[in-house]
């Protein structure tokens, strides 16, 4: 295989991952709904928006913070404690309800607080980019899923139109969002996705393309 070759297969990699994670989220809308996960009331108003690009901003400072003062490895950690997590929710609507058991007068799903539990070990002990990647594409369809039904077309527009000014400020104006890829890239957690154009031992893969 050529470069041109491999180029086109990282291309079509990426493009698959961002296809699965949107329409694994459309179709998680309706199962996130009727578990209750809709915690705004009216999802019409932008002020939703404000609050979002506000908690952007102060998670990207604590971020980079963190990376600046040494504390990459509880950054890494927190990462994967919000990826098993957020894997929860997902594996709570998808995963057959077959074996519960009773904590606290709560019912627990089991076999969905493994398959959390599971990503999190996971990208823990063995974060090779396809682990992260997998892990990424469900940790997007419960993110996205959940961002979705709580934002209206409005809230959504105005979202996008802050960020999209955002990112370009972020990216060529301070340069800050280039410092926080560079560094959750040596992390190996699922914040930046991968497809490697060349393969090779653990960790000498080449990361060209990314998502």
């Amino acid at each position: 295989m050529d470069d041109r070759e491999r180029k086109l297969l990282a291309c079509a990699g990426i493009a698959g991952i961002f296809l699965a994670i949107q329409f694994g989220a459309l179709a998680l809308v309706e199962p996130f709904q009727q578990e209750g996960h809709q915690v705004v009331e009216d999802t019409t108003d932008p002020t939703i928006s404000v609050l979002y690009v506000g908690a952007i901003i102060v998670v990207t400072a604590l971020m980079l913070a963190a990376m600046k003062y040494g504390g990459d490895e509880a950054l890494r950690l927190i990462i994967i404690f919000a990826s098993g997590y957020i894997s929860l929710f997902v594996f709570q609507v998808i995963v057959p309800n077959v074996l519960t058991v009773d904590v606290g007068g709560s019912t627990v799903d089991v076999i969905a607080w493994l398959g959390a539990a599971a990503v999190a070990v996971a990208l823990y002990s063995y974060p090779e980019w396809y682990v992260i990647d997998a892990a990424g594409i469900v940790m997007g369809i419960g993110g996205a899923g959940l961002f979705g039904i709580n934002f209206g077309i409005l809230p959504a527009v105005v979202l996008l139109a802050v960020l999209a000014v955002y990112d370009a400020i972020s990216v060529y104006g301070t340069e800050h969002m280039l410092t926080l890829a560079s560094g959750v890239m040596e992390m190996r957690v699922p914040v930046v996705l991968v497809v490697p154009l060349t393969s090779g031992p653990r960790g000498s893969a080449s990361y060209p393309s990314s998502a």
